[in-house]
């Protein structure tokens, strides 16, 4: 660790003269010692801080070689009409979030987006079924859950329904017990599993996992948010601040 940070000390030392030389501040030899010296001590006082930067500077990189991709597909997954949106459709930030239902930082996440859309009137969400979560031998829920979304969208009750699923006690492990749920808010469950059926619906969720998988996302929740890509679970300060940065590229944009 003592070596990390050190070295961290001596990349921030070694743009100072640059830093310096820019604003007309001229640094000695000795003075840059001393901003070394200082620096080391202060991070090995608070090594949290080098884990933190490392793990900033991963994401930004990440995001800076996601992008290319997202802009091939940025169209289809804000606007097109099979995706299901939650929020307001109208709105001027659009949310991208790849997810599956049996993933439980999804579950734990959603309480935030479902705050976030409430209080912002003037974002939309566009649902992707991301369903990654299914292992062979066994019974594949997360793409049963993920039809039975898309086809809840054709009966205009998507919103419910995906509020059921993510905030039930436990994922549903059975389509028995899907139907449950999808009966108790309203679904009609005989014309629910016919649309399961239909390959319009399987071909969205290839596209979704296609899309996703080429973007770059391995797990999720993953979310796009104009020029930021949040990777998984980061809490509500994170998505306000995409959704600022957004609102305000948007604006620059307009002018």
């Amino acid at each position: 660790m003592r070596r990390q940070i050190a070295s961290l000390a001596l990349v921030l030392s070694t743009s100072l003269p640059a830093l310096a030389q820019s604003s007309d501040v001229k640094v000695s030899d000795a003075e840059r010692e001393k901003i070394e010296a200082v620096i080391e001590s202060y991070l090995m006082e608070h090594p949290e801080l080098i884990v933190r930067s490392i793990s900033e500077w991963q994401r930004r990189r990440q995001t800076e070689q996601m992008l290319p991709t997202v802009g091939l597909y940025r169209g289809y997954l804000e606007n097109d009409p099979s995706i299901p949106v939650l929020g307001n459709p109208k709105g001027d930030v659009t949310i991208v979030e790849f997810y599956d239902y049996r993933c439980g930082y999804c579950r734990r996440h959603y309480p935030v987006m479902k705050d976030i859309l409430a209080k912002d009137g003037n974002v939309r969400l566009t649902a992707l079924q991301f369903p990654i979560l299914d292992r062979d031998g066994e019974t594949p829920m997360s793409r049963i859950l993920s039809r039975a979304a898309l086809a809840s969208n054709l009966q205009g009750k998507f919103a419910p329904f995906h509020d059921a699923l993510m905030t039930a006690p436990k994922t549903p492990a059975s389509e028995k017990e899907m139907l449950a749920i999808a009966e108790r808010v309203g679904l009609d469950t005989t014309r629910l599993q016919a649309d399961m059926k239909s390959s319009l619906i399987d071909k969205a969720i290839e596209n979704a996992l296609a899309i996703g998988r080429d973007i770059g996302f391995e797990g999720t929740p993953g979310y796009i948010i104009g020029n930021d890509i949040l990777l998984g679970a980061e809490g509500p300060d994170r998505v306000r601040q995409a959704i600022a940065r957004a609102r305000a590229d948007k604006a620059k944009a307009g002018q």
